[in-house]
């Protein structure tokens, strides 16, 4: 088959950007390049939209400065929205309307509303969608799934999620708009939701929950480009999160999130606790798609201190103990796990309709934190 030919919304010459360095450089890399081949880019003006062809070894006549022009492009197959949450839904509304298929970057849009007209839309057309939510198909979590379904940790109890950042005192200037509730784009859109996916990915959806927020750090400095600290401003968004409550399962669940500055490390370590073993993933990055956690799997000794096989190699008579569980390193790294999950037709992908779910738990979540009640979704 030929390859599906990619048109990146958002790519720009610069080398060390984003976009290049989570969809183009992974395109371009074995396996993924037999079944991809970047093919056009779009930015916000023809001079931006050439230099960017250049750099990524394009003709100049693949160089687009409006979503329709790419969409139009009979050699792209599948196009990618890979720029600021505002402008999610009407880049990638021109490329529904001519059918084609389209991987838009987490958040889907820009609230709960126009992530519904995008699905509802991408459903219409009967197009292939993807979102960037890539955690839930890195080999650590793929690993734990086969675990967990295999009935090895019994019923699951509950689970545990504690993650630190410092992202809030390393906004780039040019990121700025994270400070504006209206984006679409914050502290709870955007790590929160990459934490719970996978969650809810191994352990099914949330019942009920009550979610508390908070804003720890009233003055925010922007990074500069040269590395120098902006004047302070005043901080409008949520940089603390936790949430407790209660999935379909009846299992328990409680996530914290909270910021820090650069004085404490961040820490990333998610529990899955059962009656009879429990797994336990660690990152010192709570963008664990970025930073893949180790896994680890805790069982209880046999009763008769022997050891029949049905618990694998970490039930010992001396106790039970944490073990790292083998995971086979996967040959993409983030955003190339969804390119590969998207070519192989994998039902583990997030797809728009997907997207939707996460994006009406993050409306209970700011709903409860808002409310003070407890919501479902």
């Amino acid at each position: 088959m030929a390859p599906i030919g990619v048109g990146i919304i958002g790519l720009s010459a610069d080398q060390s950007a984003w976009a290049t360095s989570a969809h183009s450089s992974p395109l371009k890399s074995a396996p993924l390049n037999e079944k991809f081949k970047l093919v056009a880019v779009s930015t916000s003006s023809p001079e931006t939209a050439r230099k960017a062809a250049e750099a990524h070894g394009l003709s100049t006549d693949k160089a687009y400065s409006s979503p329709e022009a790419i969409a139009d492009d009979k050699d792209v197959d599948l196009v990618v929205v890979s720029v600021k949450t505002p402008y999610h839904k009407q880049l990638a509304l021109p490329a529904l309307h001519a059918k084609k298929s389209v991987f838009v970057e987490w958040p889907l849009g820009n609230g709960l509303q126009e992530a519904e007209e995008l699905a509802a839309l991408a459903r219409t057309q009967g197009v292939k969608t993807a979102v960037g939510l890539q955690a839930r198909l890195l080999p650590s979590v793929q690993k734990a799934k086969s675990i967990i379904d295999s009935g090895a940790l019994g019923r699951i109890i509950g689970t545990t999620l504690v993650a630190s950042n410092s992202l809030v005192v390393n906004i780039p200037v040019k990121n700025s708009y994270l400070n504006d509730p209206k984006s679409g784009a914050n502290l709870v859109t955007i790590p929160t939701i990459h934490a719970l996916d996978p969650l809810c990915y191994l352990l099914g959806e949330f019942k009920s929950l009550n979610a508390t927020t908070a804003t720890t750090m009233p003055e925010l400095r922007f990074t500069q480009a040269d590395g120098s600290k902006s004047e302070p401003v005043k901080s409008n968004i949520a940089d603390f999160v936790s949430i407790q409550g209660v999935l379909e399962s009846g299992a328990t669940v409680s996530y914290v999130s909270s910021s820090t500055t650069e004085a404490t490390p961040g820490h990333f370590e998610w529990i899955v606790s059962g009656e009879e073993g429990s797994l336990k993933f660690e990152s010192g990055n709570q963008f664990i798609a970025m930073a893949p956690p180790t896994l680890y799997q805790f069982a209880l000794p046999k009763q008769d201190g022997k050891d029949d096989g049905d618990k694998g190699p970490y039930a010992t008579k001396e106790g039970g103990k944490w073990e790292e569980v083998e995971v086979e390193k996967g040959p993409f790294g983030g955003i190339g796990g969804v390119y590969a999950a998207f070519a192989e037709g994998n039902k583990d992908l997030v797809d728009f309709d997907e997207a939707v779910k996460r994006h009406q738990m993050v409306e209970a979540i700011f709903r409860s934190a808002k409310n003070g009640t407890r919501e479902s979704y």
